[in-house]
């Protein structure tokens, strides 16, 4: 992974943020996922897939004091911006764990499609999503982390 400068504050968040989900990783699986099932084997290697990418950045990057909330990539907490390919318009996500207390408008569960497929990818990355309302495609304009609840 290239040297990446991240921010004192999102580098802080990203280090909780780690914590908290290798911690409750097992519960949280539980929690959404109580049977054995394909849904479940295939968001457990995403989710681990996550931390690895998300330990790797932490171990690689360069803190600064800069009010900079850019991020790599998509993350839990993370607001991402994207453009519908088909019709140009623009919308902007906040991606949230399920059970956080303060889900608002534009907030996206990790398990949702949209969520699911949006985690991990970077800047510029288009990203098909099948959903209930039909197959949407995104390209994703910026990513900024300006705090993990």
């Amino acid at each position: 992974m290239a040297k990446v400068v991240l921010s004192q504050a999102v580098f802080e968040n990203l280090i909780r943020h780690l914590l908290e989900t290798e911690e409750g990783k097992s519960k949280f699986i539980d929690q959404y996922f109580p049977e054995p099932s394909k849904e479940r084997d295939d968001f457990e290697d995403l989710l681990d897939k996550y931390l690895n990418q998300i330990n790797n950045l932490v171990k690689n990057a360069s803190k600064t004091d800069t009010s900079d909330y850019g991020i790599p990539f998509v993350t839990i907490g993370s607001h991402v911006e994207v453009q519908d390919l088909t019709d140009q318009e623009v919308f902007s996500y906040r991606i949230v764990n399920p059970s956080q207390d303060d889900i608002g408008a534009g907030d996206v569960s990790c398990l949702s499609p949209v969520g699911k497929s949006l985690l991990l990818k970077k800047a510029g990355d288009e990203v098909e999503v099948k959903a209930p309302g039909g197959l949407f495609r995104y390209k994703v304009k910026s990513i900024q982390l300006l705090d993990i609840g």
